[in-house]
Order: C-alpha cells, then structure tokens, then sequence
C-alpha cells in the first residue's frame, strides 16, 4: 500500500522537458508578467490625458517619430517574452476596433494587475481575484450603461467636443479650430449618408509633404497618385463616364485574348509586317469600343499595352493603369459599379459617372483626383512640413475620424474629464458590500484600480492630485455623478455643462479586453520558454528517432513471439 507521503510530489521533480526549454513556475512567472506589464504601464503613464506629453521613437529606419498613441509605442517593445506580445496584441485590438483608447487599456491591465499582486501577497487565490474581477467587471459596465448620453439622432455638436477632446495635444493646439472645422466638413458628410452604409475603411488618407498643414482638406471622393499618361489630354473634366477593369489589357499577356489564336508564327517580313498591323488593330479596335461606349476614363488594375494608352489618348480617352486593389474596390463602392473581367460585354451598368475628375500636381505629388456628391467615399489630404508632423497628423485625423463615425453610429456618448471613473469606483465600493466573503475585497479594488485614471489626468496637467481627488470623491458621494476634471482649466467642473464627453464604445472595449486581459494574466502559474530554436528542434529530432526504433523493436517482438501463427499454413 502507497503511503500518502509517497503520493505528494514534492519541489525536487524531475526535468520533463528538454534542454532546450526553460520553466519557470508559481511566484516566479507571476513576478515576471506582473513586472513586464508594470514597466510599460510606466512609460505610457506620463502619455494620458490631453496634457499628457509625447514619445519620440527612433527605429531602424533612424525616421524619428513623435507619438501621444500608446500603439505607437508598444510597436518597439521587445516581444521575445510571452506576456510582451498578449499586451502588443492587446493593443492592436483596441487599435483596429476603436483606434482610440489604446493607453487606457495598457494602464486599466496594469492597474488591476498591481492590485492582483498586493491581493495575492495577502493570500487570496488566484482562483478568487479571477471571478471577483469577473464579477466587478460586470458591473462596471452595467454602470457604464447607467451613465450613457443618449444623443438626438446623428447630433453634430456633441461629436464635435469629443472630436475637440481628442486633438488636445501638443502639435495641433494651435490649429485645433481648424482642424475641428475640417473634421465638421466630415460629419457633415458622414450626415448625408443612409445609416448603415458608411465604414470607416471608406476614408482614405494622402500625405503631401512640403505644405503647411492648413492647407489639408477633405474631398468627396478618392485620390489617386496617378499623372497624365499623354499630355495632350484634358486635366479636368465634368460629368466623366468610367469603366473599371481588373484585366491586363495586353495581347502578350497569357489569357488576356478574347478572340484570337494564342500562338503566332512569324517566319518572314511578310509576317512580322502582317503581325504588326494585327497588333494595330487589335489596340485600335478596343480604343474605338471604349469611345462607342462614351467611356473618358479607363482603370485597370494590371498592365496597359502602351499602345492602347495612345489609341485612348488619340480619342481623349484616360487610360490609367496598375491602379491598386483597394482603390479599385472603393470606386466600385462610389460610382455603384463593378469591376469589370473582359472587353466583350460592357453594358451602361458597367459605366460609372463622376462629378468630375482632375489632374493636380500638389507639391512634387502627381495626382488623380476623382469627386463625387453623396458619395461613401472621403479622401483626406494630409499636409505638413515634416514627415515627422505628416505621421502624427495623421493619427490624430485617424483618431478623431474614427470617434466621430463610432459615435454617430452609436448615438452615445459617456461622461469625461475621467467623472465615469469615478462613478464605477463608487459605484463598485457599494456592490461589494452585497459580498460577505473574500469577493468584497477583490471587487473593491477593482474599483480602485479606476481611480487611478483621474489621478494621472491630474498629475499630467501639473496640478495637486492629493488636493483634487477628495474632490472628485466628495462629489461623487453627493450624488453628483457629472463631476470631472478639466485639464484645460485645471479645475473640477460639470461636465454636463462643458460638454466633456468620451466615446462609447472605445470605452466600454476597452474596460472588457483590459479585465479579460487581466483575469488571464493572473491565472498562469507556470511559462515554458523555447530560448534556443535549433537547439529544440534538435532535441524533436532526436527524440523522433527514439520513437522510430522503439516503434520497430515492439514490430520486431511481435513477430518473434508470433512467427509459428502468422507464417504457418
């Protein structure tokens, strides 16, 4: 009979996995993802908040960058440790789905993460702060919902604080009214446009380097990086008729000929000459299809034999090629077409019409600018002196345009200046009372945790945190559930009167990855590491090769043991 000291496994177990690999276990692991996670929310602290200042990364391209975006600077971070790339992925999630909000999800990961330690250090399980945090999660965005602005239908005004909110930041303070005004072109836009037809993959952007950044604007329609292909072509032209292809219009190209032999012989003059005028043609004739048609503008997103684009350009016809995939598929969206395959059957549905179309040179930038009226389709011109003011304009259009679309779709908006903060720490501190176990204490500080938010909003504007934030909470107490911080006049306000406003649904995203994040940082207690490749698969190599032998020696076996009644008649 076993013995019940024998059944325990003690510390001193055996190595199961080969030399290749590295476990590490318990406090240990949960020190090194707690660090990691600790140290990034670090450099990301001084970034929050309208004040917050910015990073400049220089990466091998020895291109600086200036950035208040926390995606921006977790793109350099190392990512050889596991919990480095869940907290980059983590990012780039908020990133894509919102593009806002990516350093309150690093912070609000770090700061319940540093609760979980001091929880853990107390003697709580993992186990327990896991459905605590659940639990608190929960009712963090029930509160969330209590507080919810519900806007009149397509609102403009309120879009436009938020938009405001957003470009508080140091390269743009000074060109914030224009750039909002640009933004209110956008809304206005985003406005005439049936619900449900618009995204936020129908903006394009085009950076013109070498202009001020006044000169930026929003235009109807998609820009192209396209110059004339034949100066005796117009440069603009009303009401222009388009047709969109996605095949190489070029004999020579295998399975672009539509009605002739695939193969040619050509043995003497008499063939080249008769070939030749073939291939004249052959050019010619399509050119004419295409001006039966009324065609002016001819995309194709392959190759143009150069002699069809003289043809075209003999009739005044536009003929542009290598035009990319997306742009393709954005003016196939705008003009309420297709993308065409062949020559044979081109209908007037297959025919586009535009407002107009344009050649411009801005800067030493040729381009193709193609408008259109109530069109899902926006270009941004993004203009600056710098690449470096180039890359953070763009971010912040990025930034803003995508609040404004989320928020006119969403029609709602959540209390700013960090007030909704505040309400779910008072409001979790209550929840918790319901709890007579350990779970009123890990509920409890999971409201701390967001009680963070306002103080660095604070600290980042220069301000006293320790005078302020009894404040917040006095007022939050009494009731006053509007109560924030405004960095702009360092104060404590209402914000229902200064119209402080952050977005729905970056927020409410936000505060379920980063607890989702969280809930599974905590429950790993052990991390196997490969940290040297070829070394490891060595090792699979070899221990293949065992496999194999051990696999034959038992083949060999059976049939020694078996030999008489499998070979007997």
């Amino acid at each position: 009979m076993v013995s019940k000291k024998k059944m325990i496994l003690n510390d001193e177990t055996p190595q199961i996995y080969h030399d290749a690999t590295i476990e590490m276990k318990n406090e240990e692991v949960r020190d090194l993802n707690f660090n990691i996670t600790r140290s990034i929310a670090q450099n990301i602290k001084t970034m929050y908040g309208p004040k917050g200042l910015n990073k400049m990364i220089i990466p091998r391209s020895n291109q600086t960058i200036l950035t208040q975006k926390g995606h921006q600077v977790v793109k350099v971070f190392k990512s050889r440790t596991p919990i480095t790339s869940m907290l980059i992925e983590l990012v780039q999630s908020q990133e894509e789905k919102c593009g806002d909000s990516t350093k309150t999800v690093l912070l609000l990961t770090a700061f319940l993460l540093e609760k979980a330690r001091e929880m853990l250090n107390q003697g709580i399980s993992p186990q327990i702060i896991n459905h605590g945090f659940f639990l608190a999660m929960n009712k963090a965005l029930e509160i969330l919902e209590k507080n919810v602005i519900v806007l009149n239908q397509r609102s403009e005004e309120i879009v436009l604080k938020i938009i405001s909110n957003v470009m508080n930041n140091k390269l743009t303070a000074s060109l914030k009214d224009y750039f909002v005004n640009l933004i209110h072109q956008a809304v206005k836009l985003f406005n005439s446009i049936p619900e449900n037809n618009f995204d936020y993959s129908n903006i394009s952007f085009r950076r013109i380097q070498g202009q001020s950044m006044k000169e930026s604007k929003i235009v109807n329609g998609l820009i192209i990086y396209k110059d004339k292909p034949r100066f005796s072509l117009p440069n603009y032209i009303l009401k222009a008729k388009i047709l969109l292809i996605k095949k190489s219009l070029d004999f020579f190209i295998a399975n672009n000929q539509e009605s002739f032999k695939k193969e040619i012989n050509i043995d003497s003059i008499d063939n080249l000459k008769d070939f030749s005028n073939f291939s004249n043609d052959y050019y010619k004739n399509m050119a004419l299809v295409l001006k039966e048609k009324g065609i002016d503008v001819l995309l194709c997103r392959k190759k143009i034999n150069s002699y069809l684009i003289d043809y075209c350009a003999n009739l005044g016809i536009i003929a542009l090629e290598l035009v990319g995939d997306e742009d393709l598929k954005k003016l196939s969206m705008m003009l309420n077409v297709p993308v065409i395959s062949s020559f044979k059957s081109i209908s007037n549905k297959d025919i586009g019409v535009t407002d107009e179309i344009e050649f411009k040179k801005i800067s030493n930038d040729e381009m193709f600018v193609i408008k259109k009226k109530n069109s899902p389709i926006f270009t941004f011109t993004i203009q600056g002196a710098t690449p470096e003011i180039l890359d953070e304009m763009e971010e912040v259009f990025k930034t803003s345009l995508r609040v404004a679309i989320d928020t006119l779709k969403d029609s709602k908006v959540l209390p700013g200046a960090s007030a909704l903060d505040c309400e779910i720490t008072k409001g979790l501190k209550k929840y918790a009372k319901e709890f007579p176990n350990k779970f009123q204490l890990v509920i409890q500080e999971y409201g701390k945790a967001f009680e963070n938010f306002p103080a660095y909003l604070i600290m980042n504007s220069g301000a006293d945190v320790f005078d302020l934030i009894p404040q917040l909470r006095k007022g939050h107490a009494e009731g006053n559930s509007y109560i924030g911080y405004d960095c702009l006049s360092n104060e404590i306000v209402d914000i229902s009167r200064h119209q402080i406003y952050d977005g729905y649904s970056a927020k409410k995203h936000a505060i379920k990855i980063a607890s989702e994040m969280a809930r599974q940082i905590i429950r790993i207690d052990g991390s196997i590491i490969v940290y040297d490749r070829k070394l490891y698969e060595k090792r699979e190599k070899e221990d293949q090769a065992e496999k194999e032998l051990r696999n034959q020696e038992r083949v060999r076996k059976y049939f020694m043991k078996n030999e008489e009644n499998l070979f007997s008649p």
